[in-house]
């Protein structure tokens, strides 16, 4: 089934931008230019047309929580998912005890996502710092150990990507071992400028949420952040303006540039849901508008944002262009989490992919070449 799209500003990577057409075949984008039979049309109407957005650190959403029930959450909030533009997630998973991770990984064999596509496990831990745990359960937080790997890939083949404290005794074997598995991303950790360079060398990615939960950018005492202003690893960067300052978010922008930078939400269930107290990492945490506290303490617990405000946000503070933000948001995650077929709407990528208005309000999405929304 051939399938067009006119009348629609295209923007199919982090370069070109023109309105015209894209053509779709059955799931697969085809081009820009077909002279043949056109099944199905749909106008644009003068739109902007993006790759889906990817969210590759992301806890849960409208009272769902990726460490509980995944046959249940992954299948709601893939459905949820739609109506925000994110076309792909990873569920993102707190630290529980080994065990426990072995049973949830023997739950994930067979989720199902009818909507947004499910593309595996984001394991952020067990292998962390005790002084950057932020909300983890440090009960569980331990040095790294292959062996734990090993049996969680024999139990499931979903773990994608995993945020590692790099400084920890036993990371010089474990990052080169798991980084021909997984994406290792470096984050909850007291490392030195230099320690988490030398990770990066190991075979570590990126930077898990950057500026948070880490050892910072000081002048006399250089730590994680330091390294990501060295590197050029990806960064991920939660645009809420709570997590990070839109003045440090500016200046990561001008620092790093959109190359480096991955958007992500970190949400947690607590996303979509009437401000209130939920539980969250087994830590009773309060919702205030895109905000959310651990009750006890005030410690930030992850975020309430969509990706689509996360670029929205992007383009406020930092003045970004649109095939920036598509660069932060669907090229460079894709990317840095070695998803194939995806990120772009370029010949032989996935049709997944949303209409915009001009201020990046949602107007449709379409997935796998179907249009599953629209307000067009």
């Amino acid at each position: 089934m051939i399938t067009e799209i006119k009348n629609a500003w295209i923007i199919p990577n982090e370069k070109e931008k023109f309105y015209g057409s894209l053509f779709i075949k059955d799931e697969k984008i085809l081009g820009y230019q077909y002279s043949g039979k056109v099944d199905k049309t749909i106008d644009g109407k003068g739109n902007i047309v993006i790759p889906g957005l990817i969210d590759i650190h992301f806890h849960g959403s409208h009272g769902y929580d990726f460490i509980s029930n995944p046959k249940e959450s992954v299948c709601e909030i893939s459905k949820q998912l739609v109506y925000e533009g994110t076309t792909s997630f990873m569920a993102s998973l707190t630290v529980i005890s080994h065990e426990d991770m072995i049973s949830l990984l023997d739950e994930y064999k067979d989720v199902k996502d009818p909507g947004s596509h499910f593309l595996g496990i984001h394991s952020e831990g067990p292998y962390l710092s005790k002084d950057y745990k932020a909300v983890m359960d440090d009960r569980f937080l331990r040095n790294p150990s292959i062996d734990e790997l090993n049996e969680m890939m024999e139990h499931s083949n979903q773990i994608k990507v995993m945020t590692v404290a790099c400084e920890l005794e036993g990371m010089d074997t474990f990052i080169p071992y798991a980084s021909k598995f997984i994406t290792c991303m470096i984050g909850h950790t007291n490392s030195t400028a230099q320690q988490a360079l030398h990770g990066l060398k190991l075979g570590a990615k990126g930077f898990t949420h950057l500026y948070n939960a880490m050892s910072q950018h000081s002048h006399r005492n250089p730590g994680c952040v330091t390294a990501a202003f060295l590197s050029d690893a990806y960064s991920e960067l939660i645009c809420d303006g709570f997590h990070v300052h839109p003045d440090i978010i500016k200046a990561t922008y001008k620092i790093l540039g959109p190359q480096h930078i991955v958007l992500i939400t970190d949400a947690s269930l607590c996303k979509g849901l009437p401000d209130g107290e939920y539980i969250f990492s087994n830590l009773p945490c309060i919702k205030k508008g895109n905000t959310v506290r651990v009750k006890e303490t005030g410690r930030i617990a992850g975020s309430a944002i969509s990706m689509l405000d996360a670029i929205q946000n992007m383009k406020k503070f930092c003045n970004c262009s649109i095939n920036e933000l598509v660069q932060m948001a669907c090229i460079n995650p894709a990317d840095c989490c070695n998803i194939k077929n995806k990120g772009k709407l370029e010949k032989g990528y996935d049709a997944d992919l949303i209409f915009l208005d001009e201020a990046l309000n949602w107007k449709g999405t379409m997935i796998s070449g179907k249009l599953l929304a629209e307000e067009l």
